[in-house]
Order: structure tokens, then C-alpha cells, then sequence
């Protein structure tokens, strides 16, 4: 049987994963959008990874819906360097216990970049910020806002696949 990374990325850092991940594990690798769900039973091993915006993660639910029947191995890529109580908010925002039980879940650091934000999202956001950067008390979480808009993160690094691949290859 093969096995396949399978991938939801919208500004590079999950395909940047799912890339490393599947190089290391010598796996087939494929955008989600390109893949049937008649093809499920062709794959042994399959692992999903999406970025996350605004707290949920791109197609899990439909990748939830899939994989009902089959567990896999999921990976979130979100703007925070392992952050615990964000990892576990984003737990709770995409994923039911019955879920995270039957799956096998992983964070992945990657990175804040509003510069590469497009359309209805940019001006929504920009309007955000222009509230924020306005209120006299701001909250330490509103600083923190502000900070990550004018000084993008990068937390993306091919030495956090490990915990990925080790559990994968065990399987």
C-alpha cells in the first residue's frame, strides 16, 4: 500500500512541512484540493496538513467528514511558536475529544506575515488595526497584535517534523 501527505497551505509554511515530512518519509505528497475521497482506500498512511486563520484549520472539516472511518495523522501550522494554550485553543476549535482521540494530532510553528494577506481579509484586518492602534489602554494581547502586524515571524524549521516522522515510520 502507499502512503501520502496531503496538504491545505495558503501562504507556503504548511506546504513547506507536508514537503520536508514527505522527502524524509519517502511519501507520495499532494495538495488536498487534488485529492478524490474514492482514493482513500488506495493509502496505507495518511497524513493532512493545514494552516490555521482566525482559529480554525483550511478544510478540516471536510477532511474530518473523509476520515471518519479512517485515522490519520493531522497537522496544524499556525502563526505561534508553540504557544500551549493556542495549540489547545485550536484543538478545541477544530476537533470534537471523539476526534482527537481517533486521530493523531501535531502543532507546527510558523509564522505571522499580514503582508501576504489578500482581498476582503486585508481590509478587514487593516481596519482592525487601525481601531487598535487608536484605543489608549491597550491590552497586552492588542500589543501583541500590533507587534506580529508590523514585524512578521518565522518559526518555520525542518527540525520540528521529527516528532511527525518518528510517529509516522512507527505506524
Amino acid at each position: 500500500m502507499r502512503n501520502i501527505v496531503l496538504y491545505k497551505s495558503k501562504y507556503g509554511n504548511t506546504f513547506q512541512y507536508a514537503t520536508w515530512i514527505a522527502e524524509e518519509l519517502d511519501w507520495e505528497i499532494r495538495d488536498f484540493s487534488k485529492f478524490k475521497k474514492a482514493e482513500i482506500k488506495n493509502y496505507n498512511t495518511i497524513i493532512f496538513g493545514s494552516g490555521v486563520y482566525v482559529g480554525k484549520m483550511n478544510k478540516i472539516k471536510k477532511v474530518l467528514e473523509w476520515f471518519k472511518e479512517k485515522p490519520i495523522i493531522i497537522f496544524a501550522c499556525g502563526g505561534n511558536n508553540n504557544v500551549e494554550k493556542d495549540i489547545n485553543d485550536i484543538k478545541i476549535n477544530n476537533f470534537s475529544e471523539n476526534q482527537l482521540a481517533f486521530h493523531t494530532f501535531f502543532y507546527l510553528p510558523g509564522g505571522v506575515d499580514f503582508s501576504k494577506v489578500k482581498g476582503i481579509i486585508k481590509i478587514m484586518i487593516n481596519v482592525f488595526i487601525k481601531i487598535v492602534e487608536n484605543k489608549k489602554n491597550k491590552k497586552e494581547y492588542e500589543e501583541a497584535i500590533l507587534k506580529s502586524y508590523y514585524h512578521p515571524t518565522n518559526y518555520v524549521d525542518k527540525k520540528h517534523i521529527q516528532a511527525i516522522v518518528s510517529y509516522a515510520k512507527k505506524i
